[in-house]
Order: structure tokens, then sequence, then C-alpha cells
């Protein structure tokens, strides 16, 4: 199972396929519940009645851990582990399903509408949710958050700053965002934007917090942002909730424990418990789920060929992609280990074509894997793929090694070698995932085909991550595998991604990439406008390798046969937030 880094826009959010009826011009200007939601309705053939109770243990991913459970994130903190509890105790304004739409069942609001320049948006929230203590959740409780959103914004106010700052234009856009009501927001906007992008980037942040339990430095907010990121990190502290599950118990490195929350206006979950279980490795996952004491969890590609036993014993096992891509990180900032080489486009582009995706895809995904040549994944597929994309960097180390010689690296000992600089250098693995090591070492091997000599050096996900993000020492670190991004709800622009100080750049600086992406937020007249300054983004920064793109792995989920409604839907591959409310127990296998 490759690793997710984290994601990028709100933690509600997915990507979404382009509508016709939220570009400006196009003859709507609301955005409603017109189509019903499929987590809820089994097909005829498959209606069984409902149990209540059990006990449902998911598996999360090797060495990782769930750290922070506020759901505006430091950036070192925003992983999807951490964001997939968050959204079970705080759901977001907007929740969008596996079909990249918005699902108004599982959103707090209702709907949303706009003018005809796309400056004021209004968006109408549900009448019947309420807080955990019975008080009722309403529009200020979203102002609030949109406030707390704009407080880890400002440059003064320590000690972290919101990962997600900038997304959508928030706070720098954003005129004014006022309760006109108990159950109404009005945003106003300083100038026009690309309405869906808006939509999912800007209003797919924000979530309803409980101000009146929350709010204890009200005269304060530079305070009240420092309490509340010292909590962040306190399970306990997150009592009052308004999501399906309440958090009971979180211990590092062994169980995160949930129970329904009664008072939750949505869909109600039927289990006792819900439990994300720490695993220190695939093995071990595994082992778990063969002695039945983990019931939805995944199948590491190095396990594919041991499946039987798992079959044999009822299990479920479901190929699905996240809508998000993988990467192997340089390190391009001043004073990383190879500055120079690395922010060398001739440098980056002969380490992408020497890299077999095709054997990485057959050879350790199962042909799961797709090759990925860009920052928008084949799979799943979406209107935002460019298909002229299709096999850009194919595997040509041939080509690779004649652009490193055109320039100026000669091959000393084996080494590729200018100015006395060497192509040799760590690179940082994350461990726990048999399959993310052996991606790394095929790479290696690619690599030293062509004069680039690398050492793998392997450590737990967020040790990796924070020497990643350890911006005052670049020197730590040249390259890092077994990273990736999904979207987890933006619209896939780049906002946050290759901009300076976005969360792929560490280093990447491009000013014809800034206007391009700049270009993706603006107001388009129609669809074929806006899928014009998409691909000319997406092309631009294909081609110029921030990162270096890899194979983007389908999740293999596993599914006990006493867990029922573990569908798609319900699971949500795409974005990586499952609405495990809609899931059910039977008492025997």
């Amino acid at each position: 199972m490759k690793k997710r880094v984290r994601q990028v826009g709100g933690v509600t959010a997915a990507s979404v396929v382009l509508s016709a009826g939220l570009i400006a011009g196009c003859g709507t200007n609301s955005v409603q519940s017109s189509h019903p939601t499929s987590t809820t309705v089994p097909s005829a053939a498959s209606v069984q009645p409902v149990q209540k109770g059990g006990t449902l243990v998911v598996a999360l991913a090797p060495s990782t851990n769930i750290n922070w459970y506020l759901p505006l994130t430091n950036s070192s903190n925003a992983s999807i582990y951490n964001a997939a509890l968050q959204i079970l105790l705080y759901p977001g304004v907007i929740y969008i399903g596996s079909n990249y739409a918005i699902d108004w069942n599982d959103s707090f609001a209702s709907s949303i509408d706009y003018n005809a320049s796309g400056t004021v948006y209004t968006i109408h929230l549900k009448k019947n949710w309420v807080w955990s203590d019975g008080k009722p959740v309403t529009a200020q409780d979203v102002v609030w958050d949109y406030n707390l959103i704009k407080a880890t914004d400002e440059s003064n106010v320590p000690p972290w700053p919101n990962y997600n700052a900038g997304s959508g234009g928030v706070p720098a856009n954003v005129k004014s965002v006022v309760a006109l009501d108990k159950y109404t927001v009005q945003i106003t906007l300083k100038k026009p934007v690309n309405q869906q992008w808006f939509i999912y980037n800007g209003i797919g942040q924000l979530t309803a917090l409980p101000e009146h339990a929350w709010n204890k430095y009200p005269d304060n907010m530079a305070q009240e942002i420092a309490y509340l990121g010292k909590e962040a990190t306190n399970p306990s502290f997150f009592t009052v909730v308004d999501g399906p599950f309440k958090l009971v118990s979180a211990k590092q490195g062994q169980a995160w424990v949930l129970v329904p929350n009664p008072t939750f206006a949505g869909h109600k979950s039927t289990l006792d418990k819900l439990i994300f279980q720490y695993e220190g490795s695939a093995d071990a996952e595994f082992a778990a789920l063969r002695s039945g004491s983990v019931n939805l969890g995944y199948l590491d590609p190095s396990q594919w060929n041991a499946r039987n036993s798992l079959l044999q014993m009822g299990y479920k096992i479901v190929p699905a992609y996240n809508f998000g891509y993988d990467f192997i990180e340089l390190n391009l900032q001043k004073g990383s280990p190879l500055y120079s080489a690395f922010n060398d486009l001739k440098v980056r582009e002969a380490l992408e074509y020497a890299m077999n995706q095709n054997e990485i895809d057959q050879a350790i995904y199962h042909g799961f894997a797709p090759p990925l040549y860009g920052p928008i994944p084949a799979q799943p597929k979406t209107v935002f793929y460019d298909p002229s994309l299709n096999n850009l960097f194919a595997y040509n180390p041939a080509k690779a090694k004649q652009l490193l010689e055109s320039d100026g690296w000669k091959m000393e000992n084996g080494v590729m070698t200018k100015n006395g600089q060497k192509l040799q250098f760590t690179m940082l693995v994350s461990s726990g995932s048999e399959s993310t090591l052996q991606e790394a070492e095929l790479v290696q091997q690619d690599w030293k085909q062509i004069g680039v000599d690398v050492t793998l050096q392997q450590m737990p996900f967020n040790q990796e991550i924070g020497i990643m993000s350890d911006t005052k020492n670049p020197g730590k670190w040249a390259a890092a595998a077994g990273t990736g991004i999904t979207y987890g709800g933006s619209y896939p622009s780049g906002e946050l991604l290759f901009e300076p100080g976005g969360l792929d750049n560490f280093g990447y600086s491009d000013p014809t990439a800034d206007k391009l992406i700049a270009k993706t937020t603006e107001p388009v007249s129609s669809q074929a406008e806006n899928m014009k300054n998409f691909f000319a983004y997406e092309d631009y920064i294909a081609k110029q390798l921030p990162v270096l793109w890899q194979n983007v792995p389908a999740g293999i989920t596993v599914i006990a046969p006493n867990v029922h409604n573990a569908t798609t839907q319900v699971l949500n591959p795409t974005t990586g937030y499952s609405l495990l409310n809609y899931i059910w127990m039977s008492s025997s296998k």
C-alpha cells in the first residue's frame, strides 16, 4: 500500500467531474440536491435485514498513526489518516461522493446558490443537526470555523499555520463570511472566480465547529489558535461532535476506538464500536485478517499470491483507485545535497525516463498500477486527465543517458559526474510496506543503469515526513519515495502543490506554472474554455517534473464476510473518506 502524504483541499471534499451547471454562464446559479445519493439503497437482490451491534475493526496502513484530531490541520500532520477520522467526528459543509459529485445526504449543507458573477455564495444548512451535548449546530459555527481558518493564515499567529492556507482564495479573496440567519451562511468574494473551483476549494474547507464549547478566548484569536493547536493532539478534548461517531479512546501505536453518536442527524450507525487499528507491517495486518481481529483491511501487492487463503474464508477482495498521484520528491531547496543537479530539468527528465513504470506495474502491482506521467491519474477516469500525456516519459534508459551526457555529465567509476558533483545520493523510503520497498529497489536498479547511484534508507512514514517538512534543515535529505497526494476534494489545479510554498514544491518555483495555475481559477464562459485552461496547466506541470511521477496503485480492499454495505459509495476510495456509519455487521460469518 503506497503511503499518502497528505490531502489537498477540504477534509470532506474530493475531486469532481466538471458539471456544466457549475460553470459561469451555463444556465444555473444553484447547486442542490437534484439527484439521489446511492449510499443507502442496496440492490433488490442484495437486500438483507440490517442487524444491530458488532465491532468494525479497520486496519491502518503500516506504521501510520492518527495524531491530530482538529479539522484545521498543520502541514506536518495533514495526512489522509488524520482526515479520515476527523470527518467521522466533524462532517464538512459539503461531502463529495465516489462519483465526484456533492452528496447532499451526507453534507451539512442542503444547497448552495451563487450570483451571476460568481462573487456571492449562499449556503443553506440543514436545520436538524445538533451537537452531541444537545446544542443546535448553526450557521455561526460555520462562520467561526472560517474565522479560525482566517486566523491560521495570518503570519503573526503562532504556533502553526493551516496547511490548507490559500486554497480557494481563502481568506485572501474573501470579503466577508456572515450568518444571514441561524441556518444560512453567505460568502462574498472580492473578485469573481471559477465557481466550481471555489465551491470545492473554498467552501469545501468549511466545517461546523462547536464555538460554544471551544471558544476560550473570544477576544483574542491569536490565543485561541494557540490553545486549539495545543489541544489538537489531545483526543480527550474532542468530546463535543456533530458527526456519526464519538471518539472514546486513542492509544498511539495501538488503536482508536469510536462509538456511534446518538445525536447525529444523518444516517446513524448500527455498530457497537468502530476501531482504527495500528499495524506495524503488511504481514501483521494480513495475519490480523486471517485471525478475524481485523474485518476491514487491505492486501499489500506483495501478498497478492496469498489472496486465496482469504477468499476461501469468504472475504471479498476489491481493487479501487484513489484520485491522486504518487511521486518521488526531489529536494530542490537551497542547501539540499543535490541542489544544482535536481534543479536542472534535464536531470529530472533523465531520472523520469529511466524508471520502468510498466515493469513496476506488472512485477509489483499485478497490473493495478498504471504508469503516471503528470499530476492527474488515468484511473479513476475523470475529465481532468489529458490523454495526450499517455507515455509522455515512457521508459527509455538510452534517452535518459543521452540527456545527461548532453548536459555535461560524464560517467566516472560508474557514476555520472559533472564539475565534481556526483549523481549519488540517499533516498528516504517509508517502511512497513513490502511493495513500497520493492518499487524503490526497482527504481534504484533502473537508475544504476544510467550512472545514478542511490542508497535507500527506510524509516517510519511519520519520521520521513518530519524530515521533509523541516525546511530549516534542507541538507538532511535529497530524495524521498513512498509518498503521494490525494486531492481530497479540491479542484485539482495545483494551487497548493506547485506554487512556492506548496506541498509538493520543496523548492520548485516557476512563474509560468504559477500563471497557468492562476488561470484555472478564473471565471470562464464555457466548459470548453475551462478544460482548455486546465489542460494547459496539466501539460506544462507534467513536462516540468516538479516531482518525479510514479505509478499509482489501486488500494486492494479486503472485506470480511460479516461486514455488509461496504460498497464503493460507502468506502469511497476516490477520496479516501469513508462513510463508515453506513456499514453494518452480521452476528455470524
